[in-house]
């Protein structure tokens, strides 16, 4: 997954340790990194949920290590598809995960139907959380979309 970045280089998708204060380490965030090596960007779809979580580590007093694709359905989602996917397969990164993200919200969609059937608020609103996660890829696709066709 690429995109421009200020220098005029390219950027790339890849995933980092982010260390929060000197006392926070958090592994696995996909970020975008200058070929260049002058700027790196936090994922646009994940930076507000990787700023509530460190809100709430701090908050609660943390230290040490923690996983950010085992608490957040949308970095583990395309940290799997950038750990299977392979550069000579016919499709891009970019076509794999819009076409693998559609077919995981609608899955998300079919549970919480069941959840909500079976009248399980607790599964609802776990699935609602999971949802609002990986709508984020949809909007900043859109975003995306709309920048490319109208550039300022």
């Amino acid at each position: 997954m690429r995109k421009h970045c200020h220098c005029g280089g390219m950027m790339n998708l890849d995933f980092r340790l982010v260390i929060f204060e000197g006392i926070i380490e958090i592994d696995r965030v996909p970020i975008y990194e200058c070929e260049e090596g002058c700027f790196y960007e936090v994922f646009p779809a994940i930076k507000e949920d990787l700023k509530e979580l460190l809100a709430s580590l701090k908050q609660q007093g943390k230290t040490g290590r923690v996983i950010f694709t085992e608490m957040n359905e949308l970095a583990h989602f395309i940290f799997e598809i950038y750990r299977t996917w392979d550069e000579g397969e016919a499709s891009s990164f970019e076509a794999l995960l819009e076409q693998k993200s559609n077919e995981h919200i609608n899955l998300l969609l079919d549970l919480y139907g069941c959840a909500k059937s079976m009248n399980d608020t607790e599964w609802m609103n776990e699935t609602s959380n999971r949802l609002a996660q990986m709508s984020n890829i949809v909007k900043d696709r859109q975003f995306s979309e709309v920048n490319q066709r109208f550039p300022y």
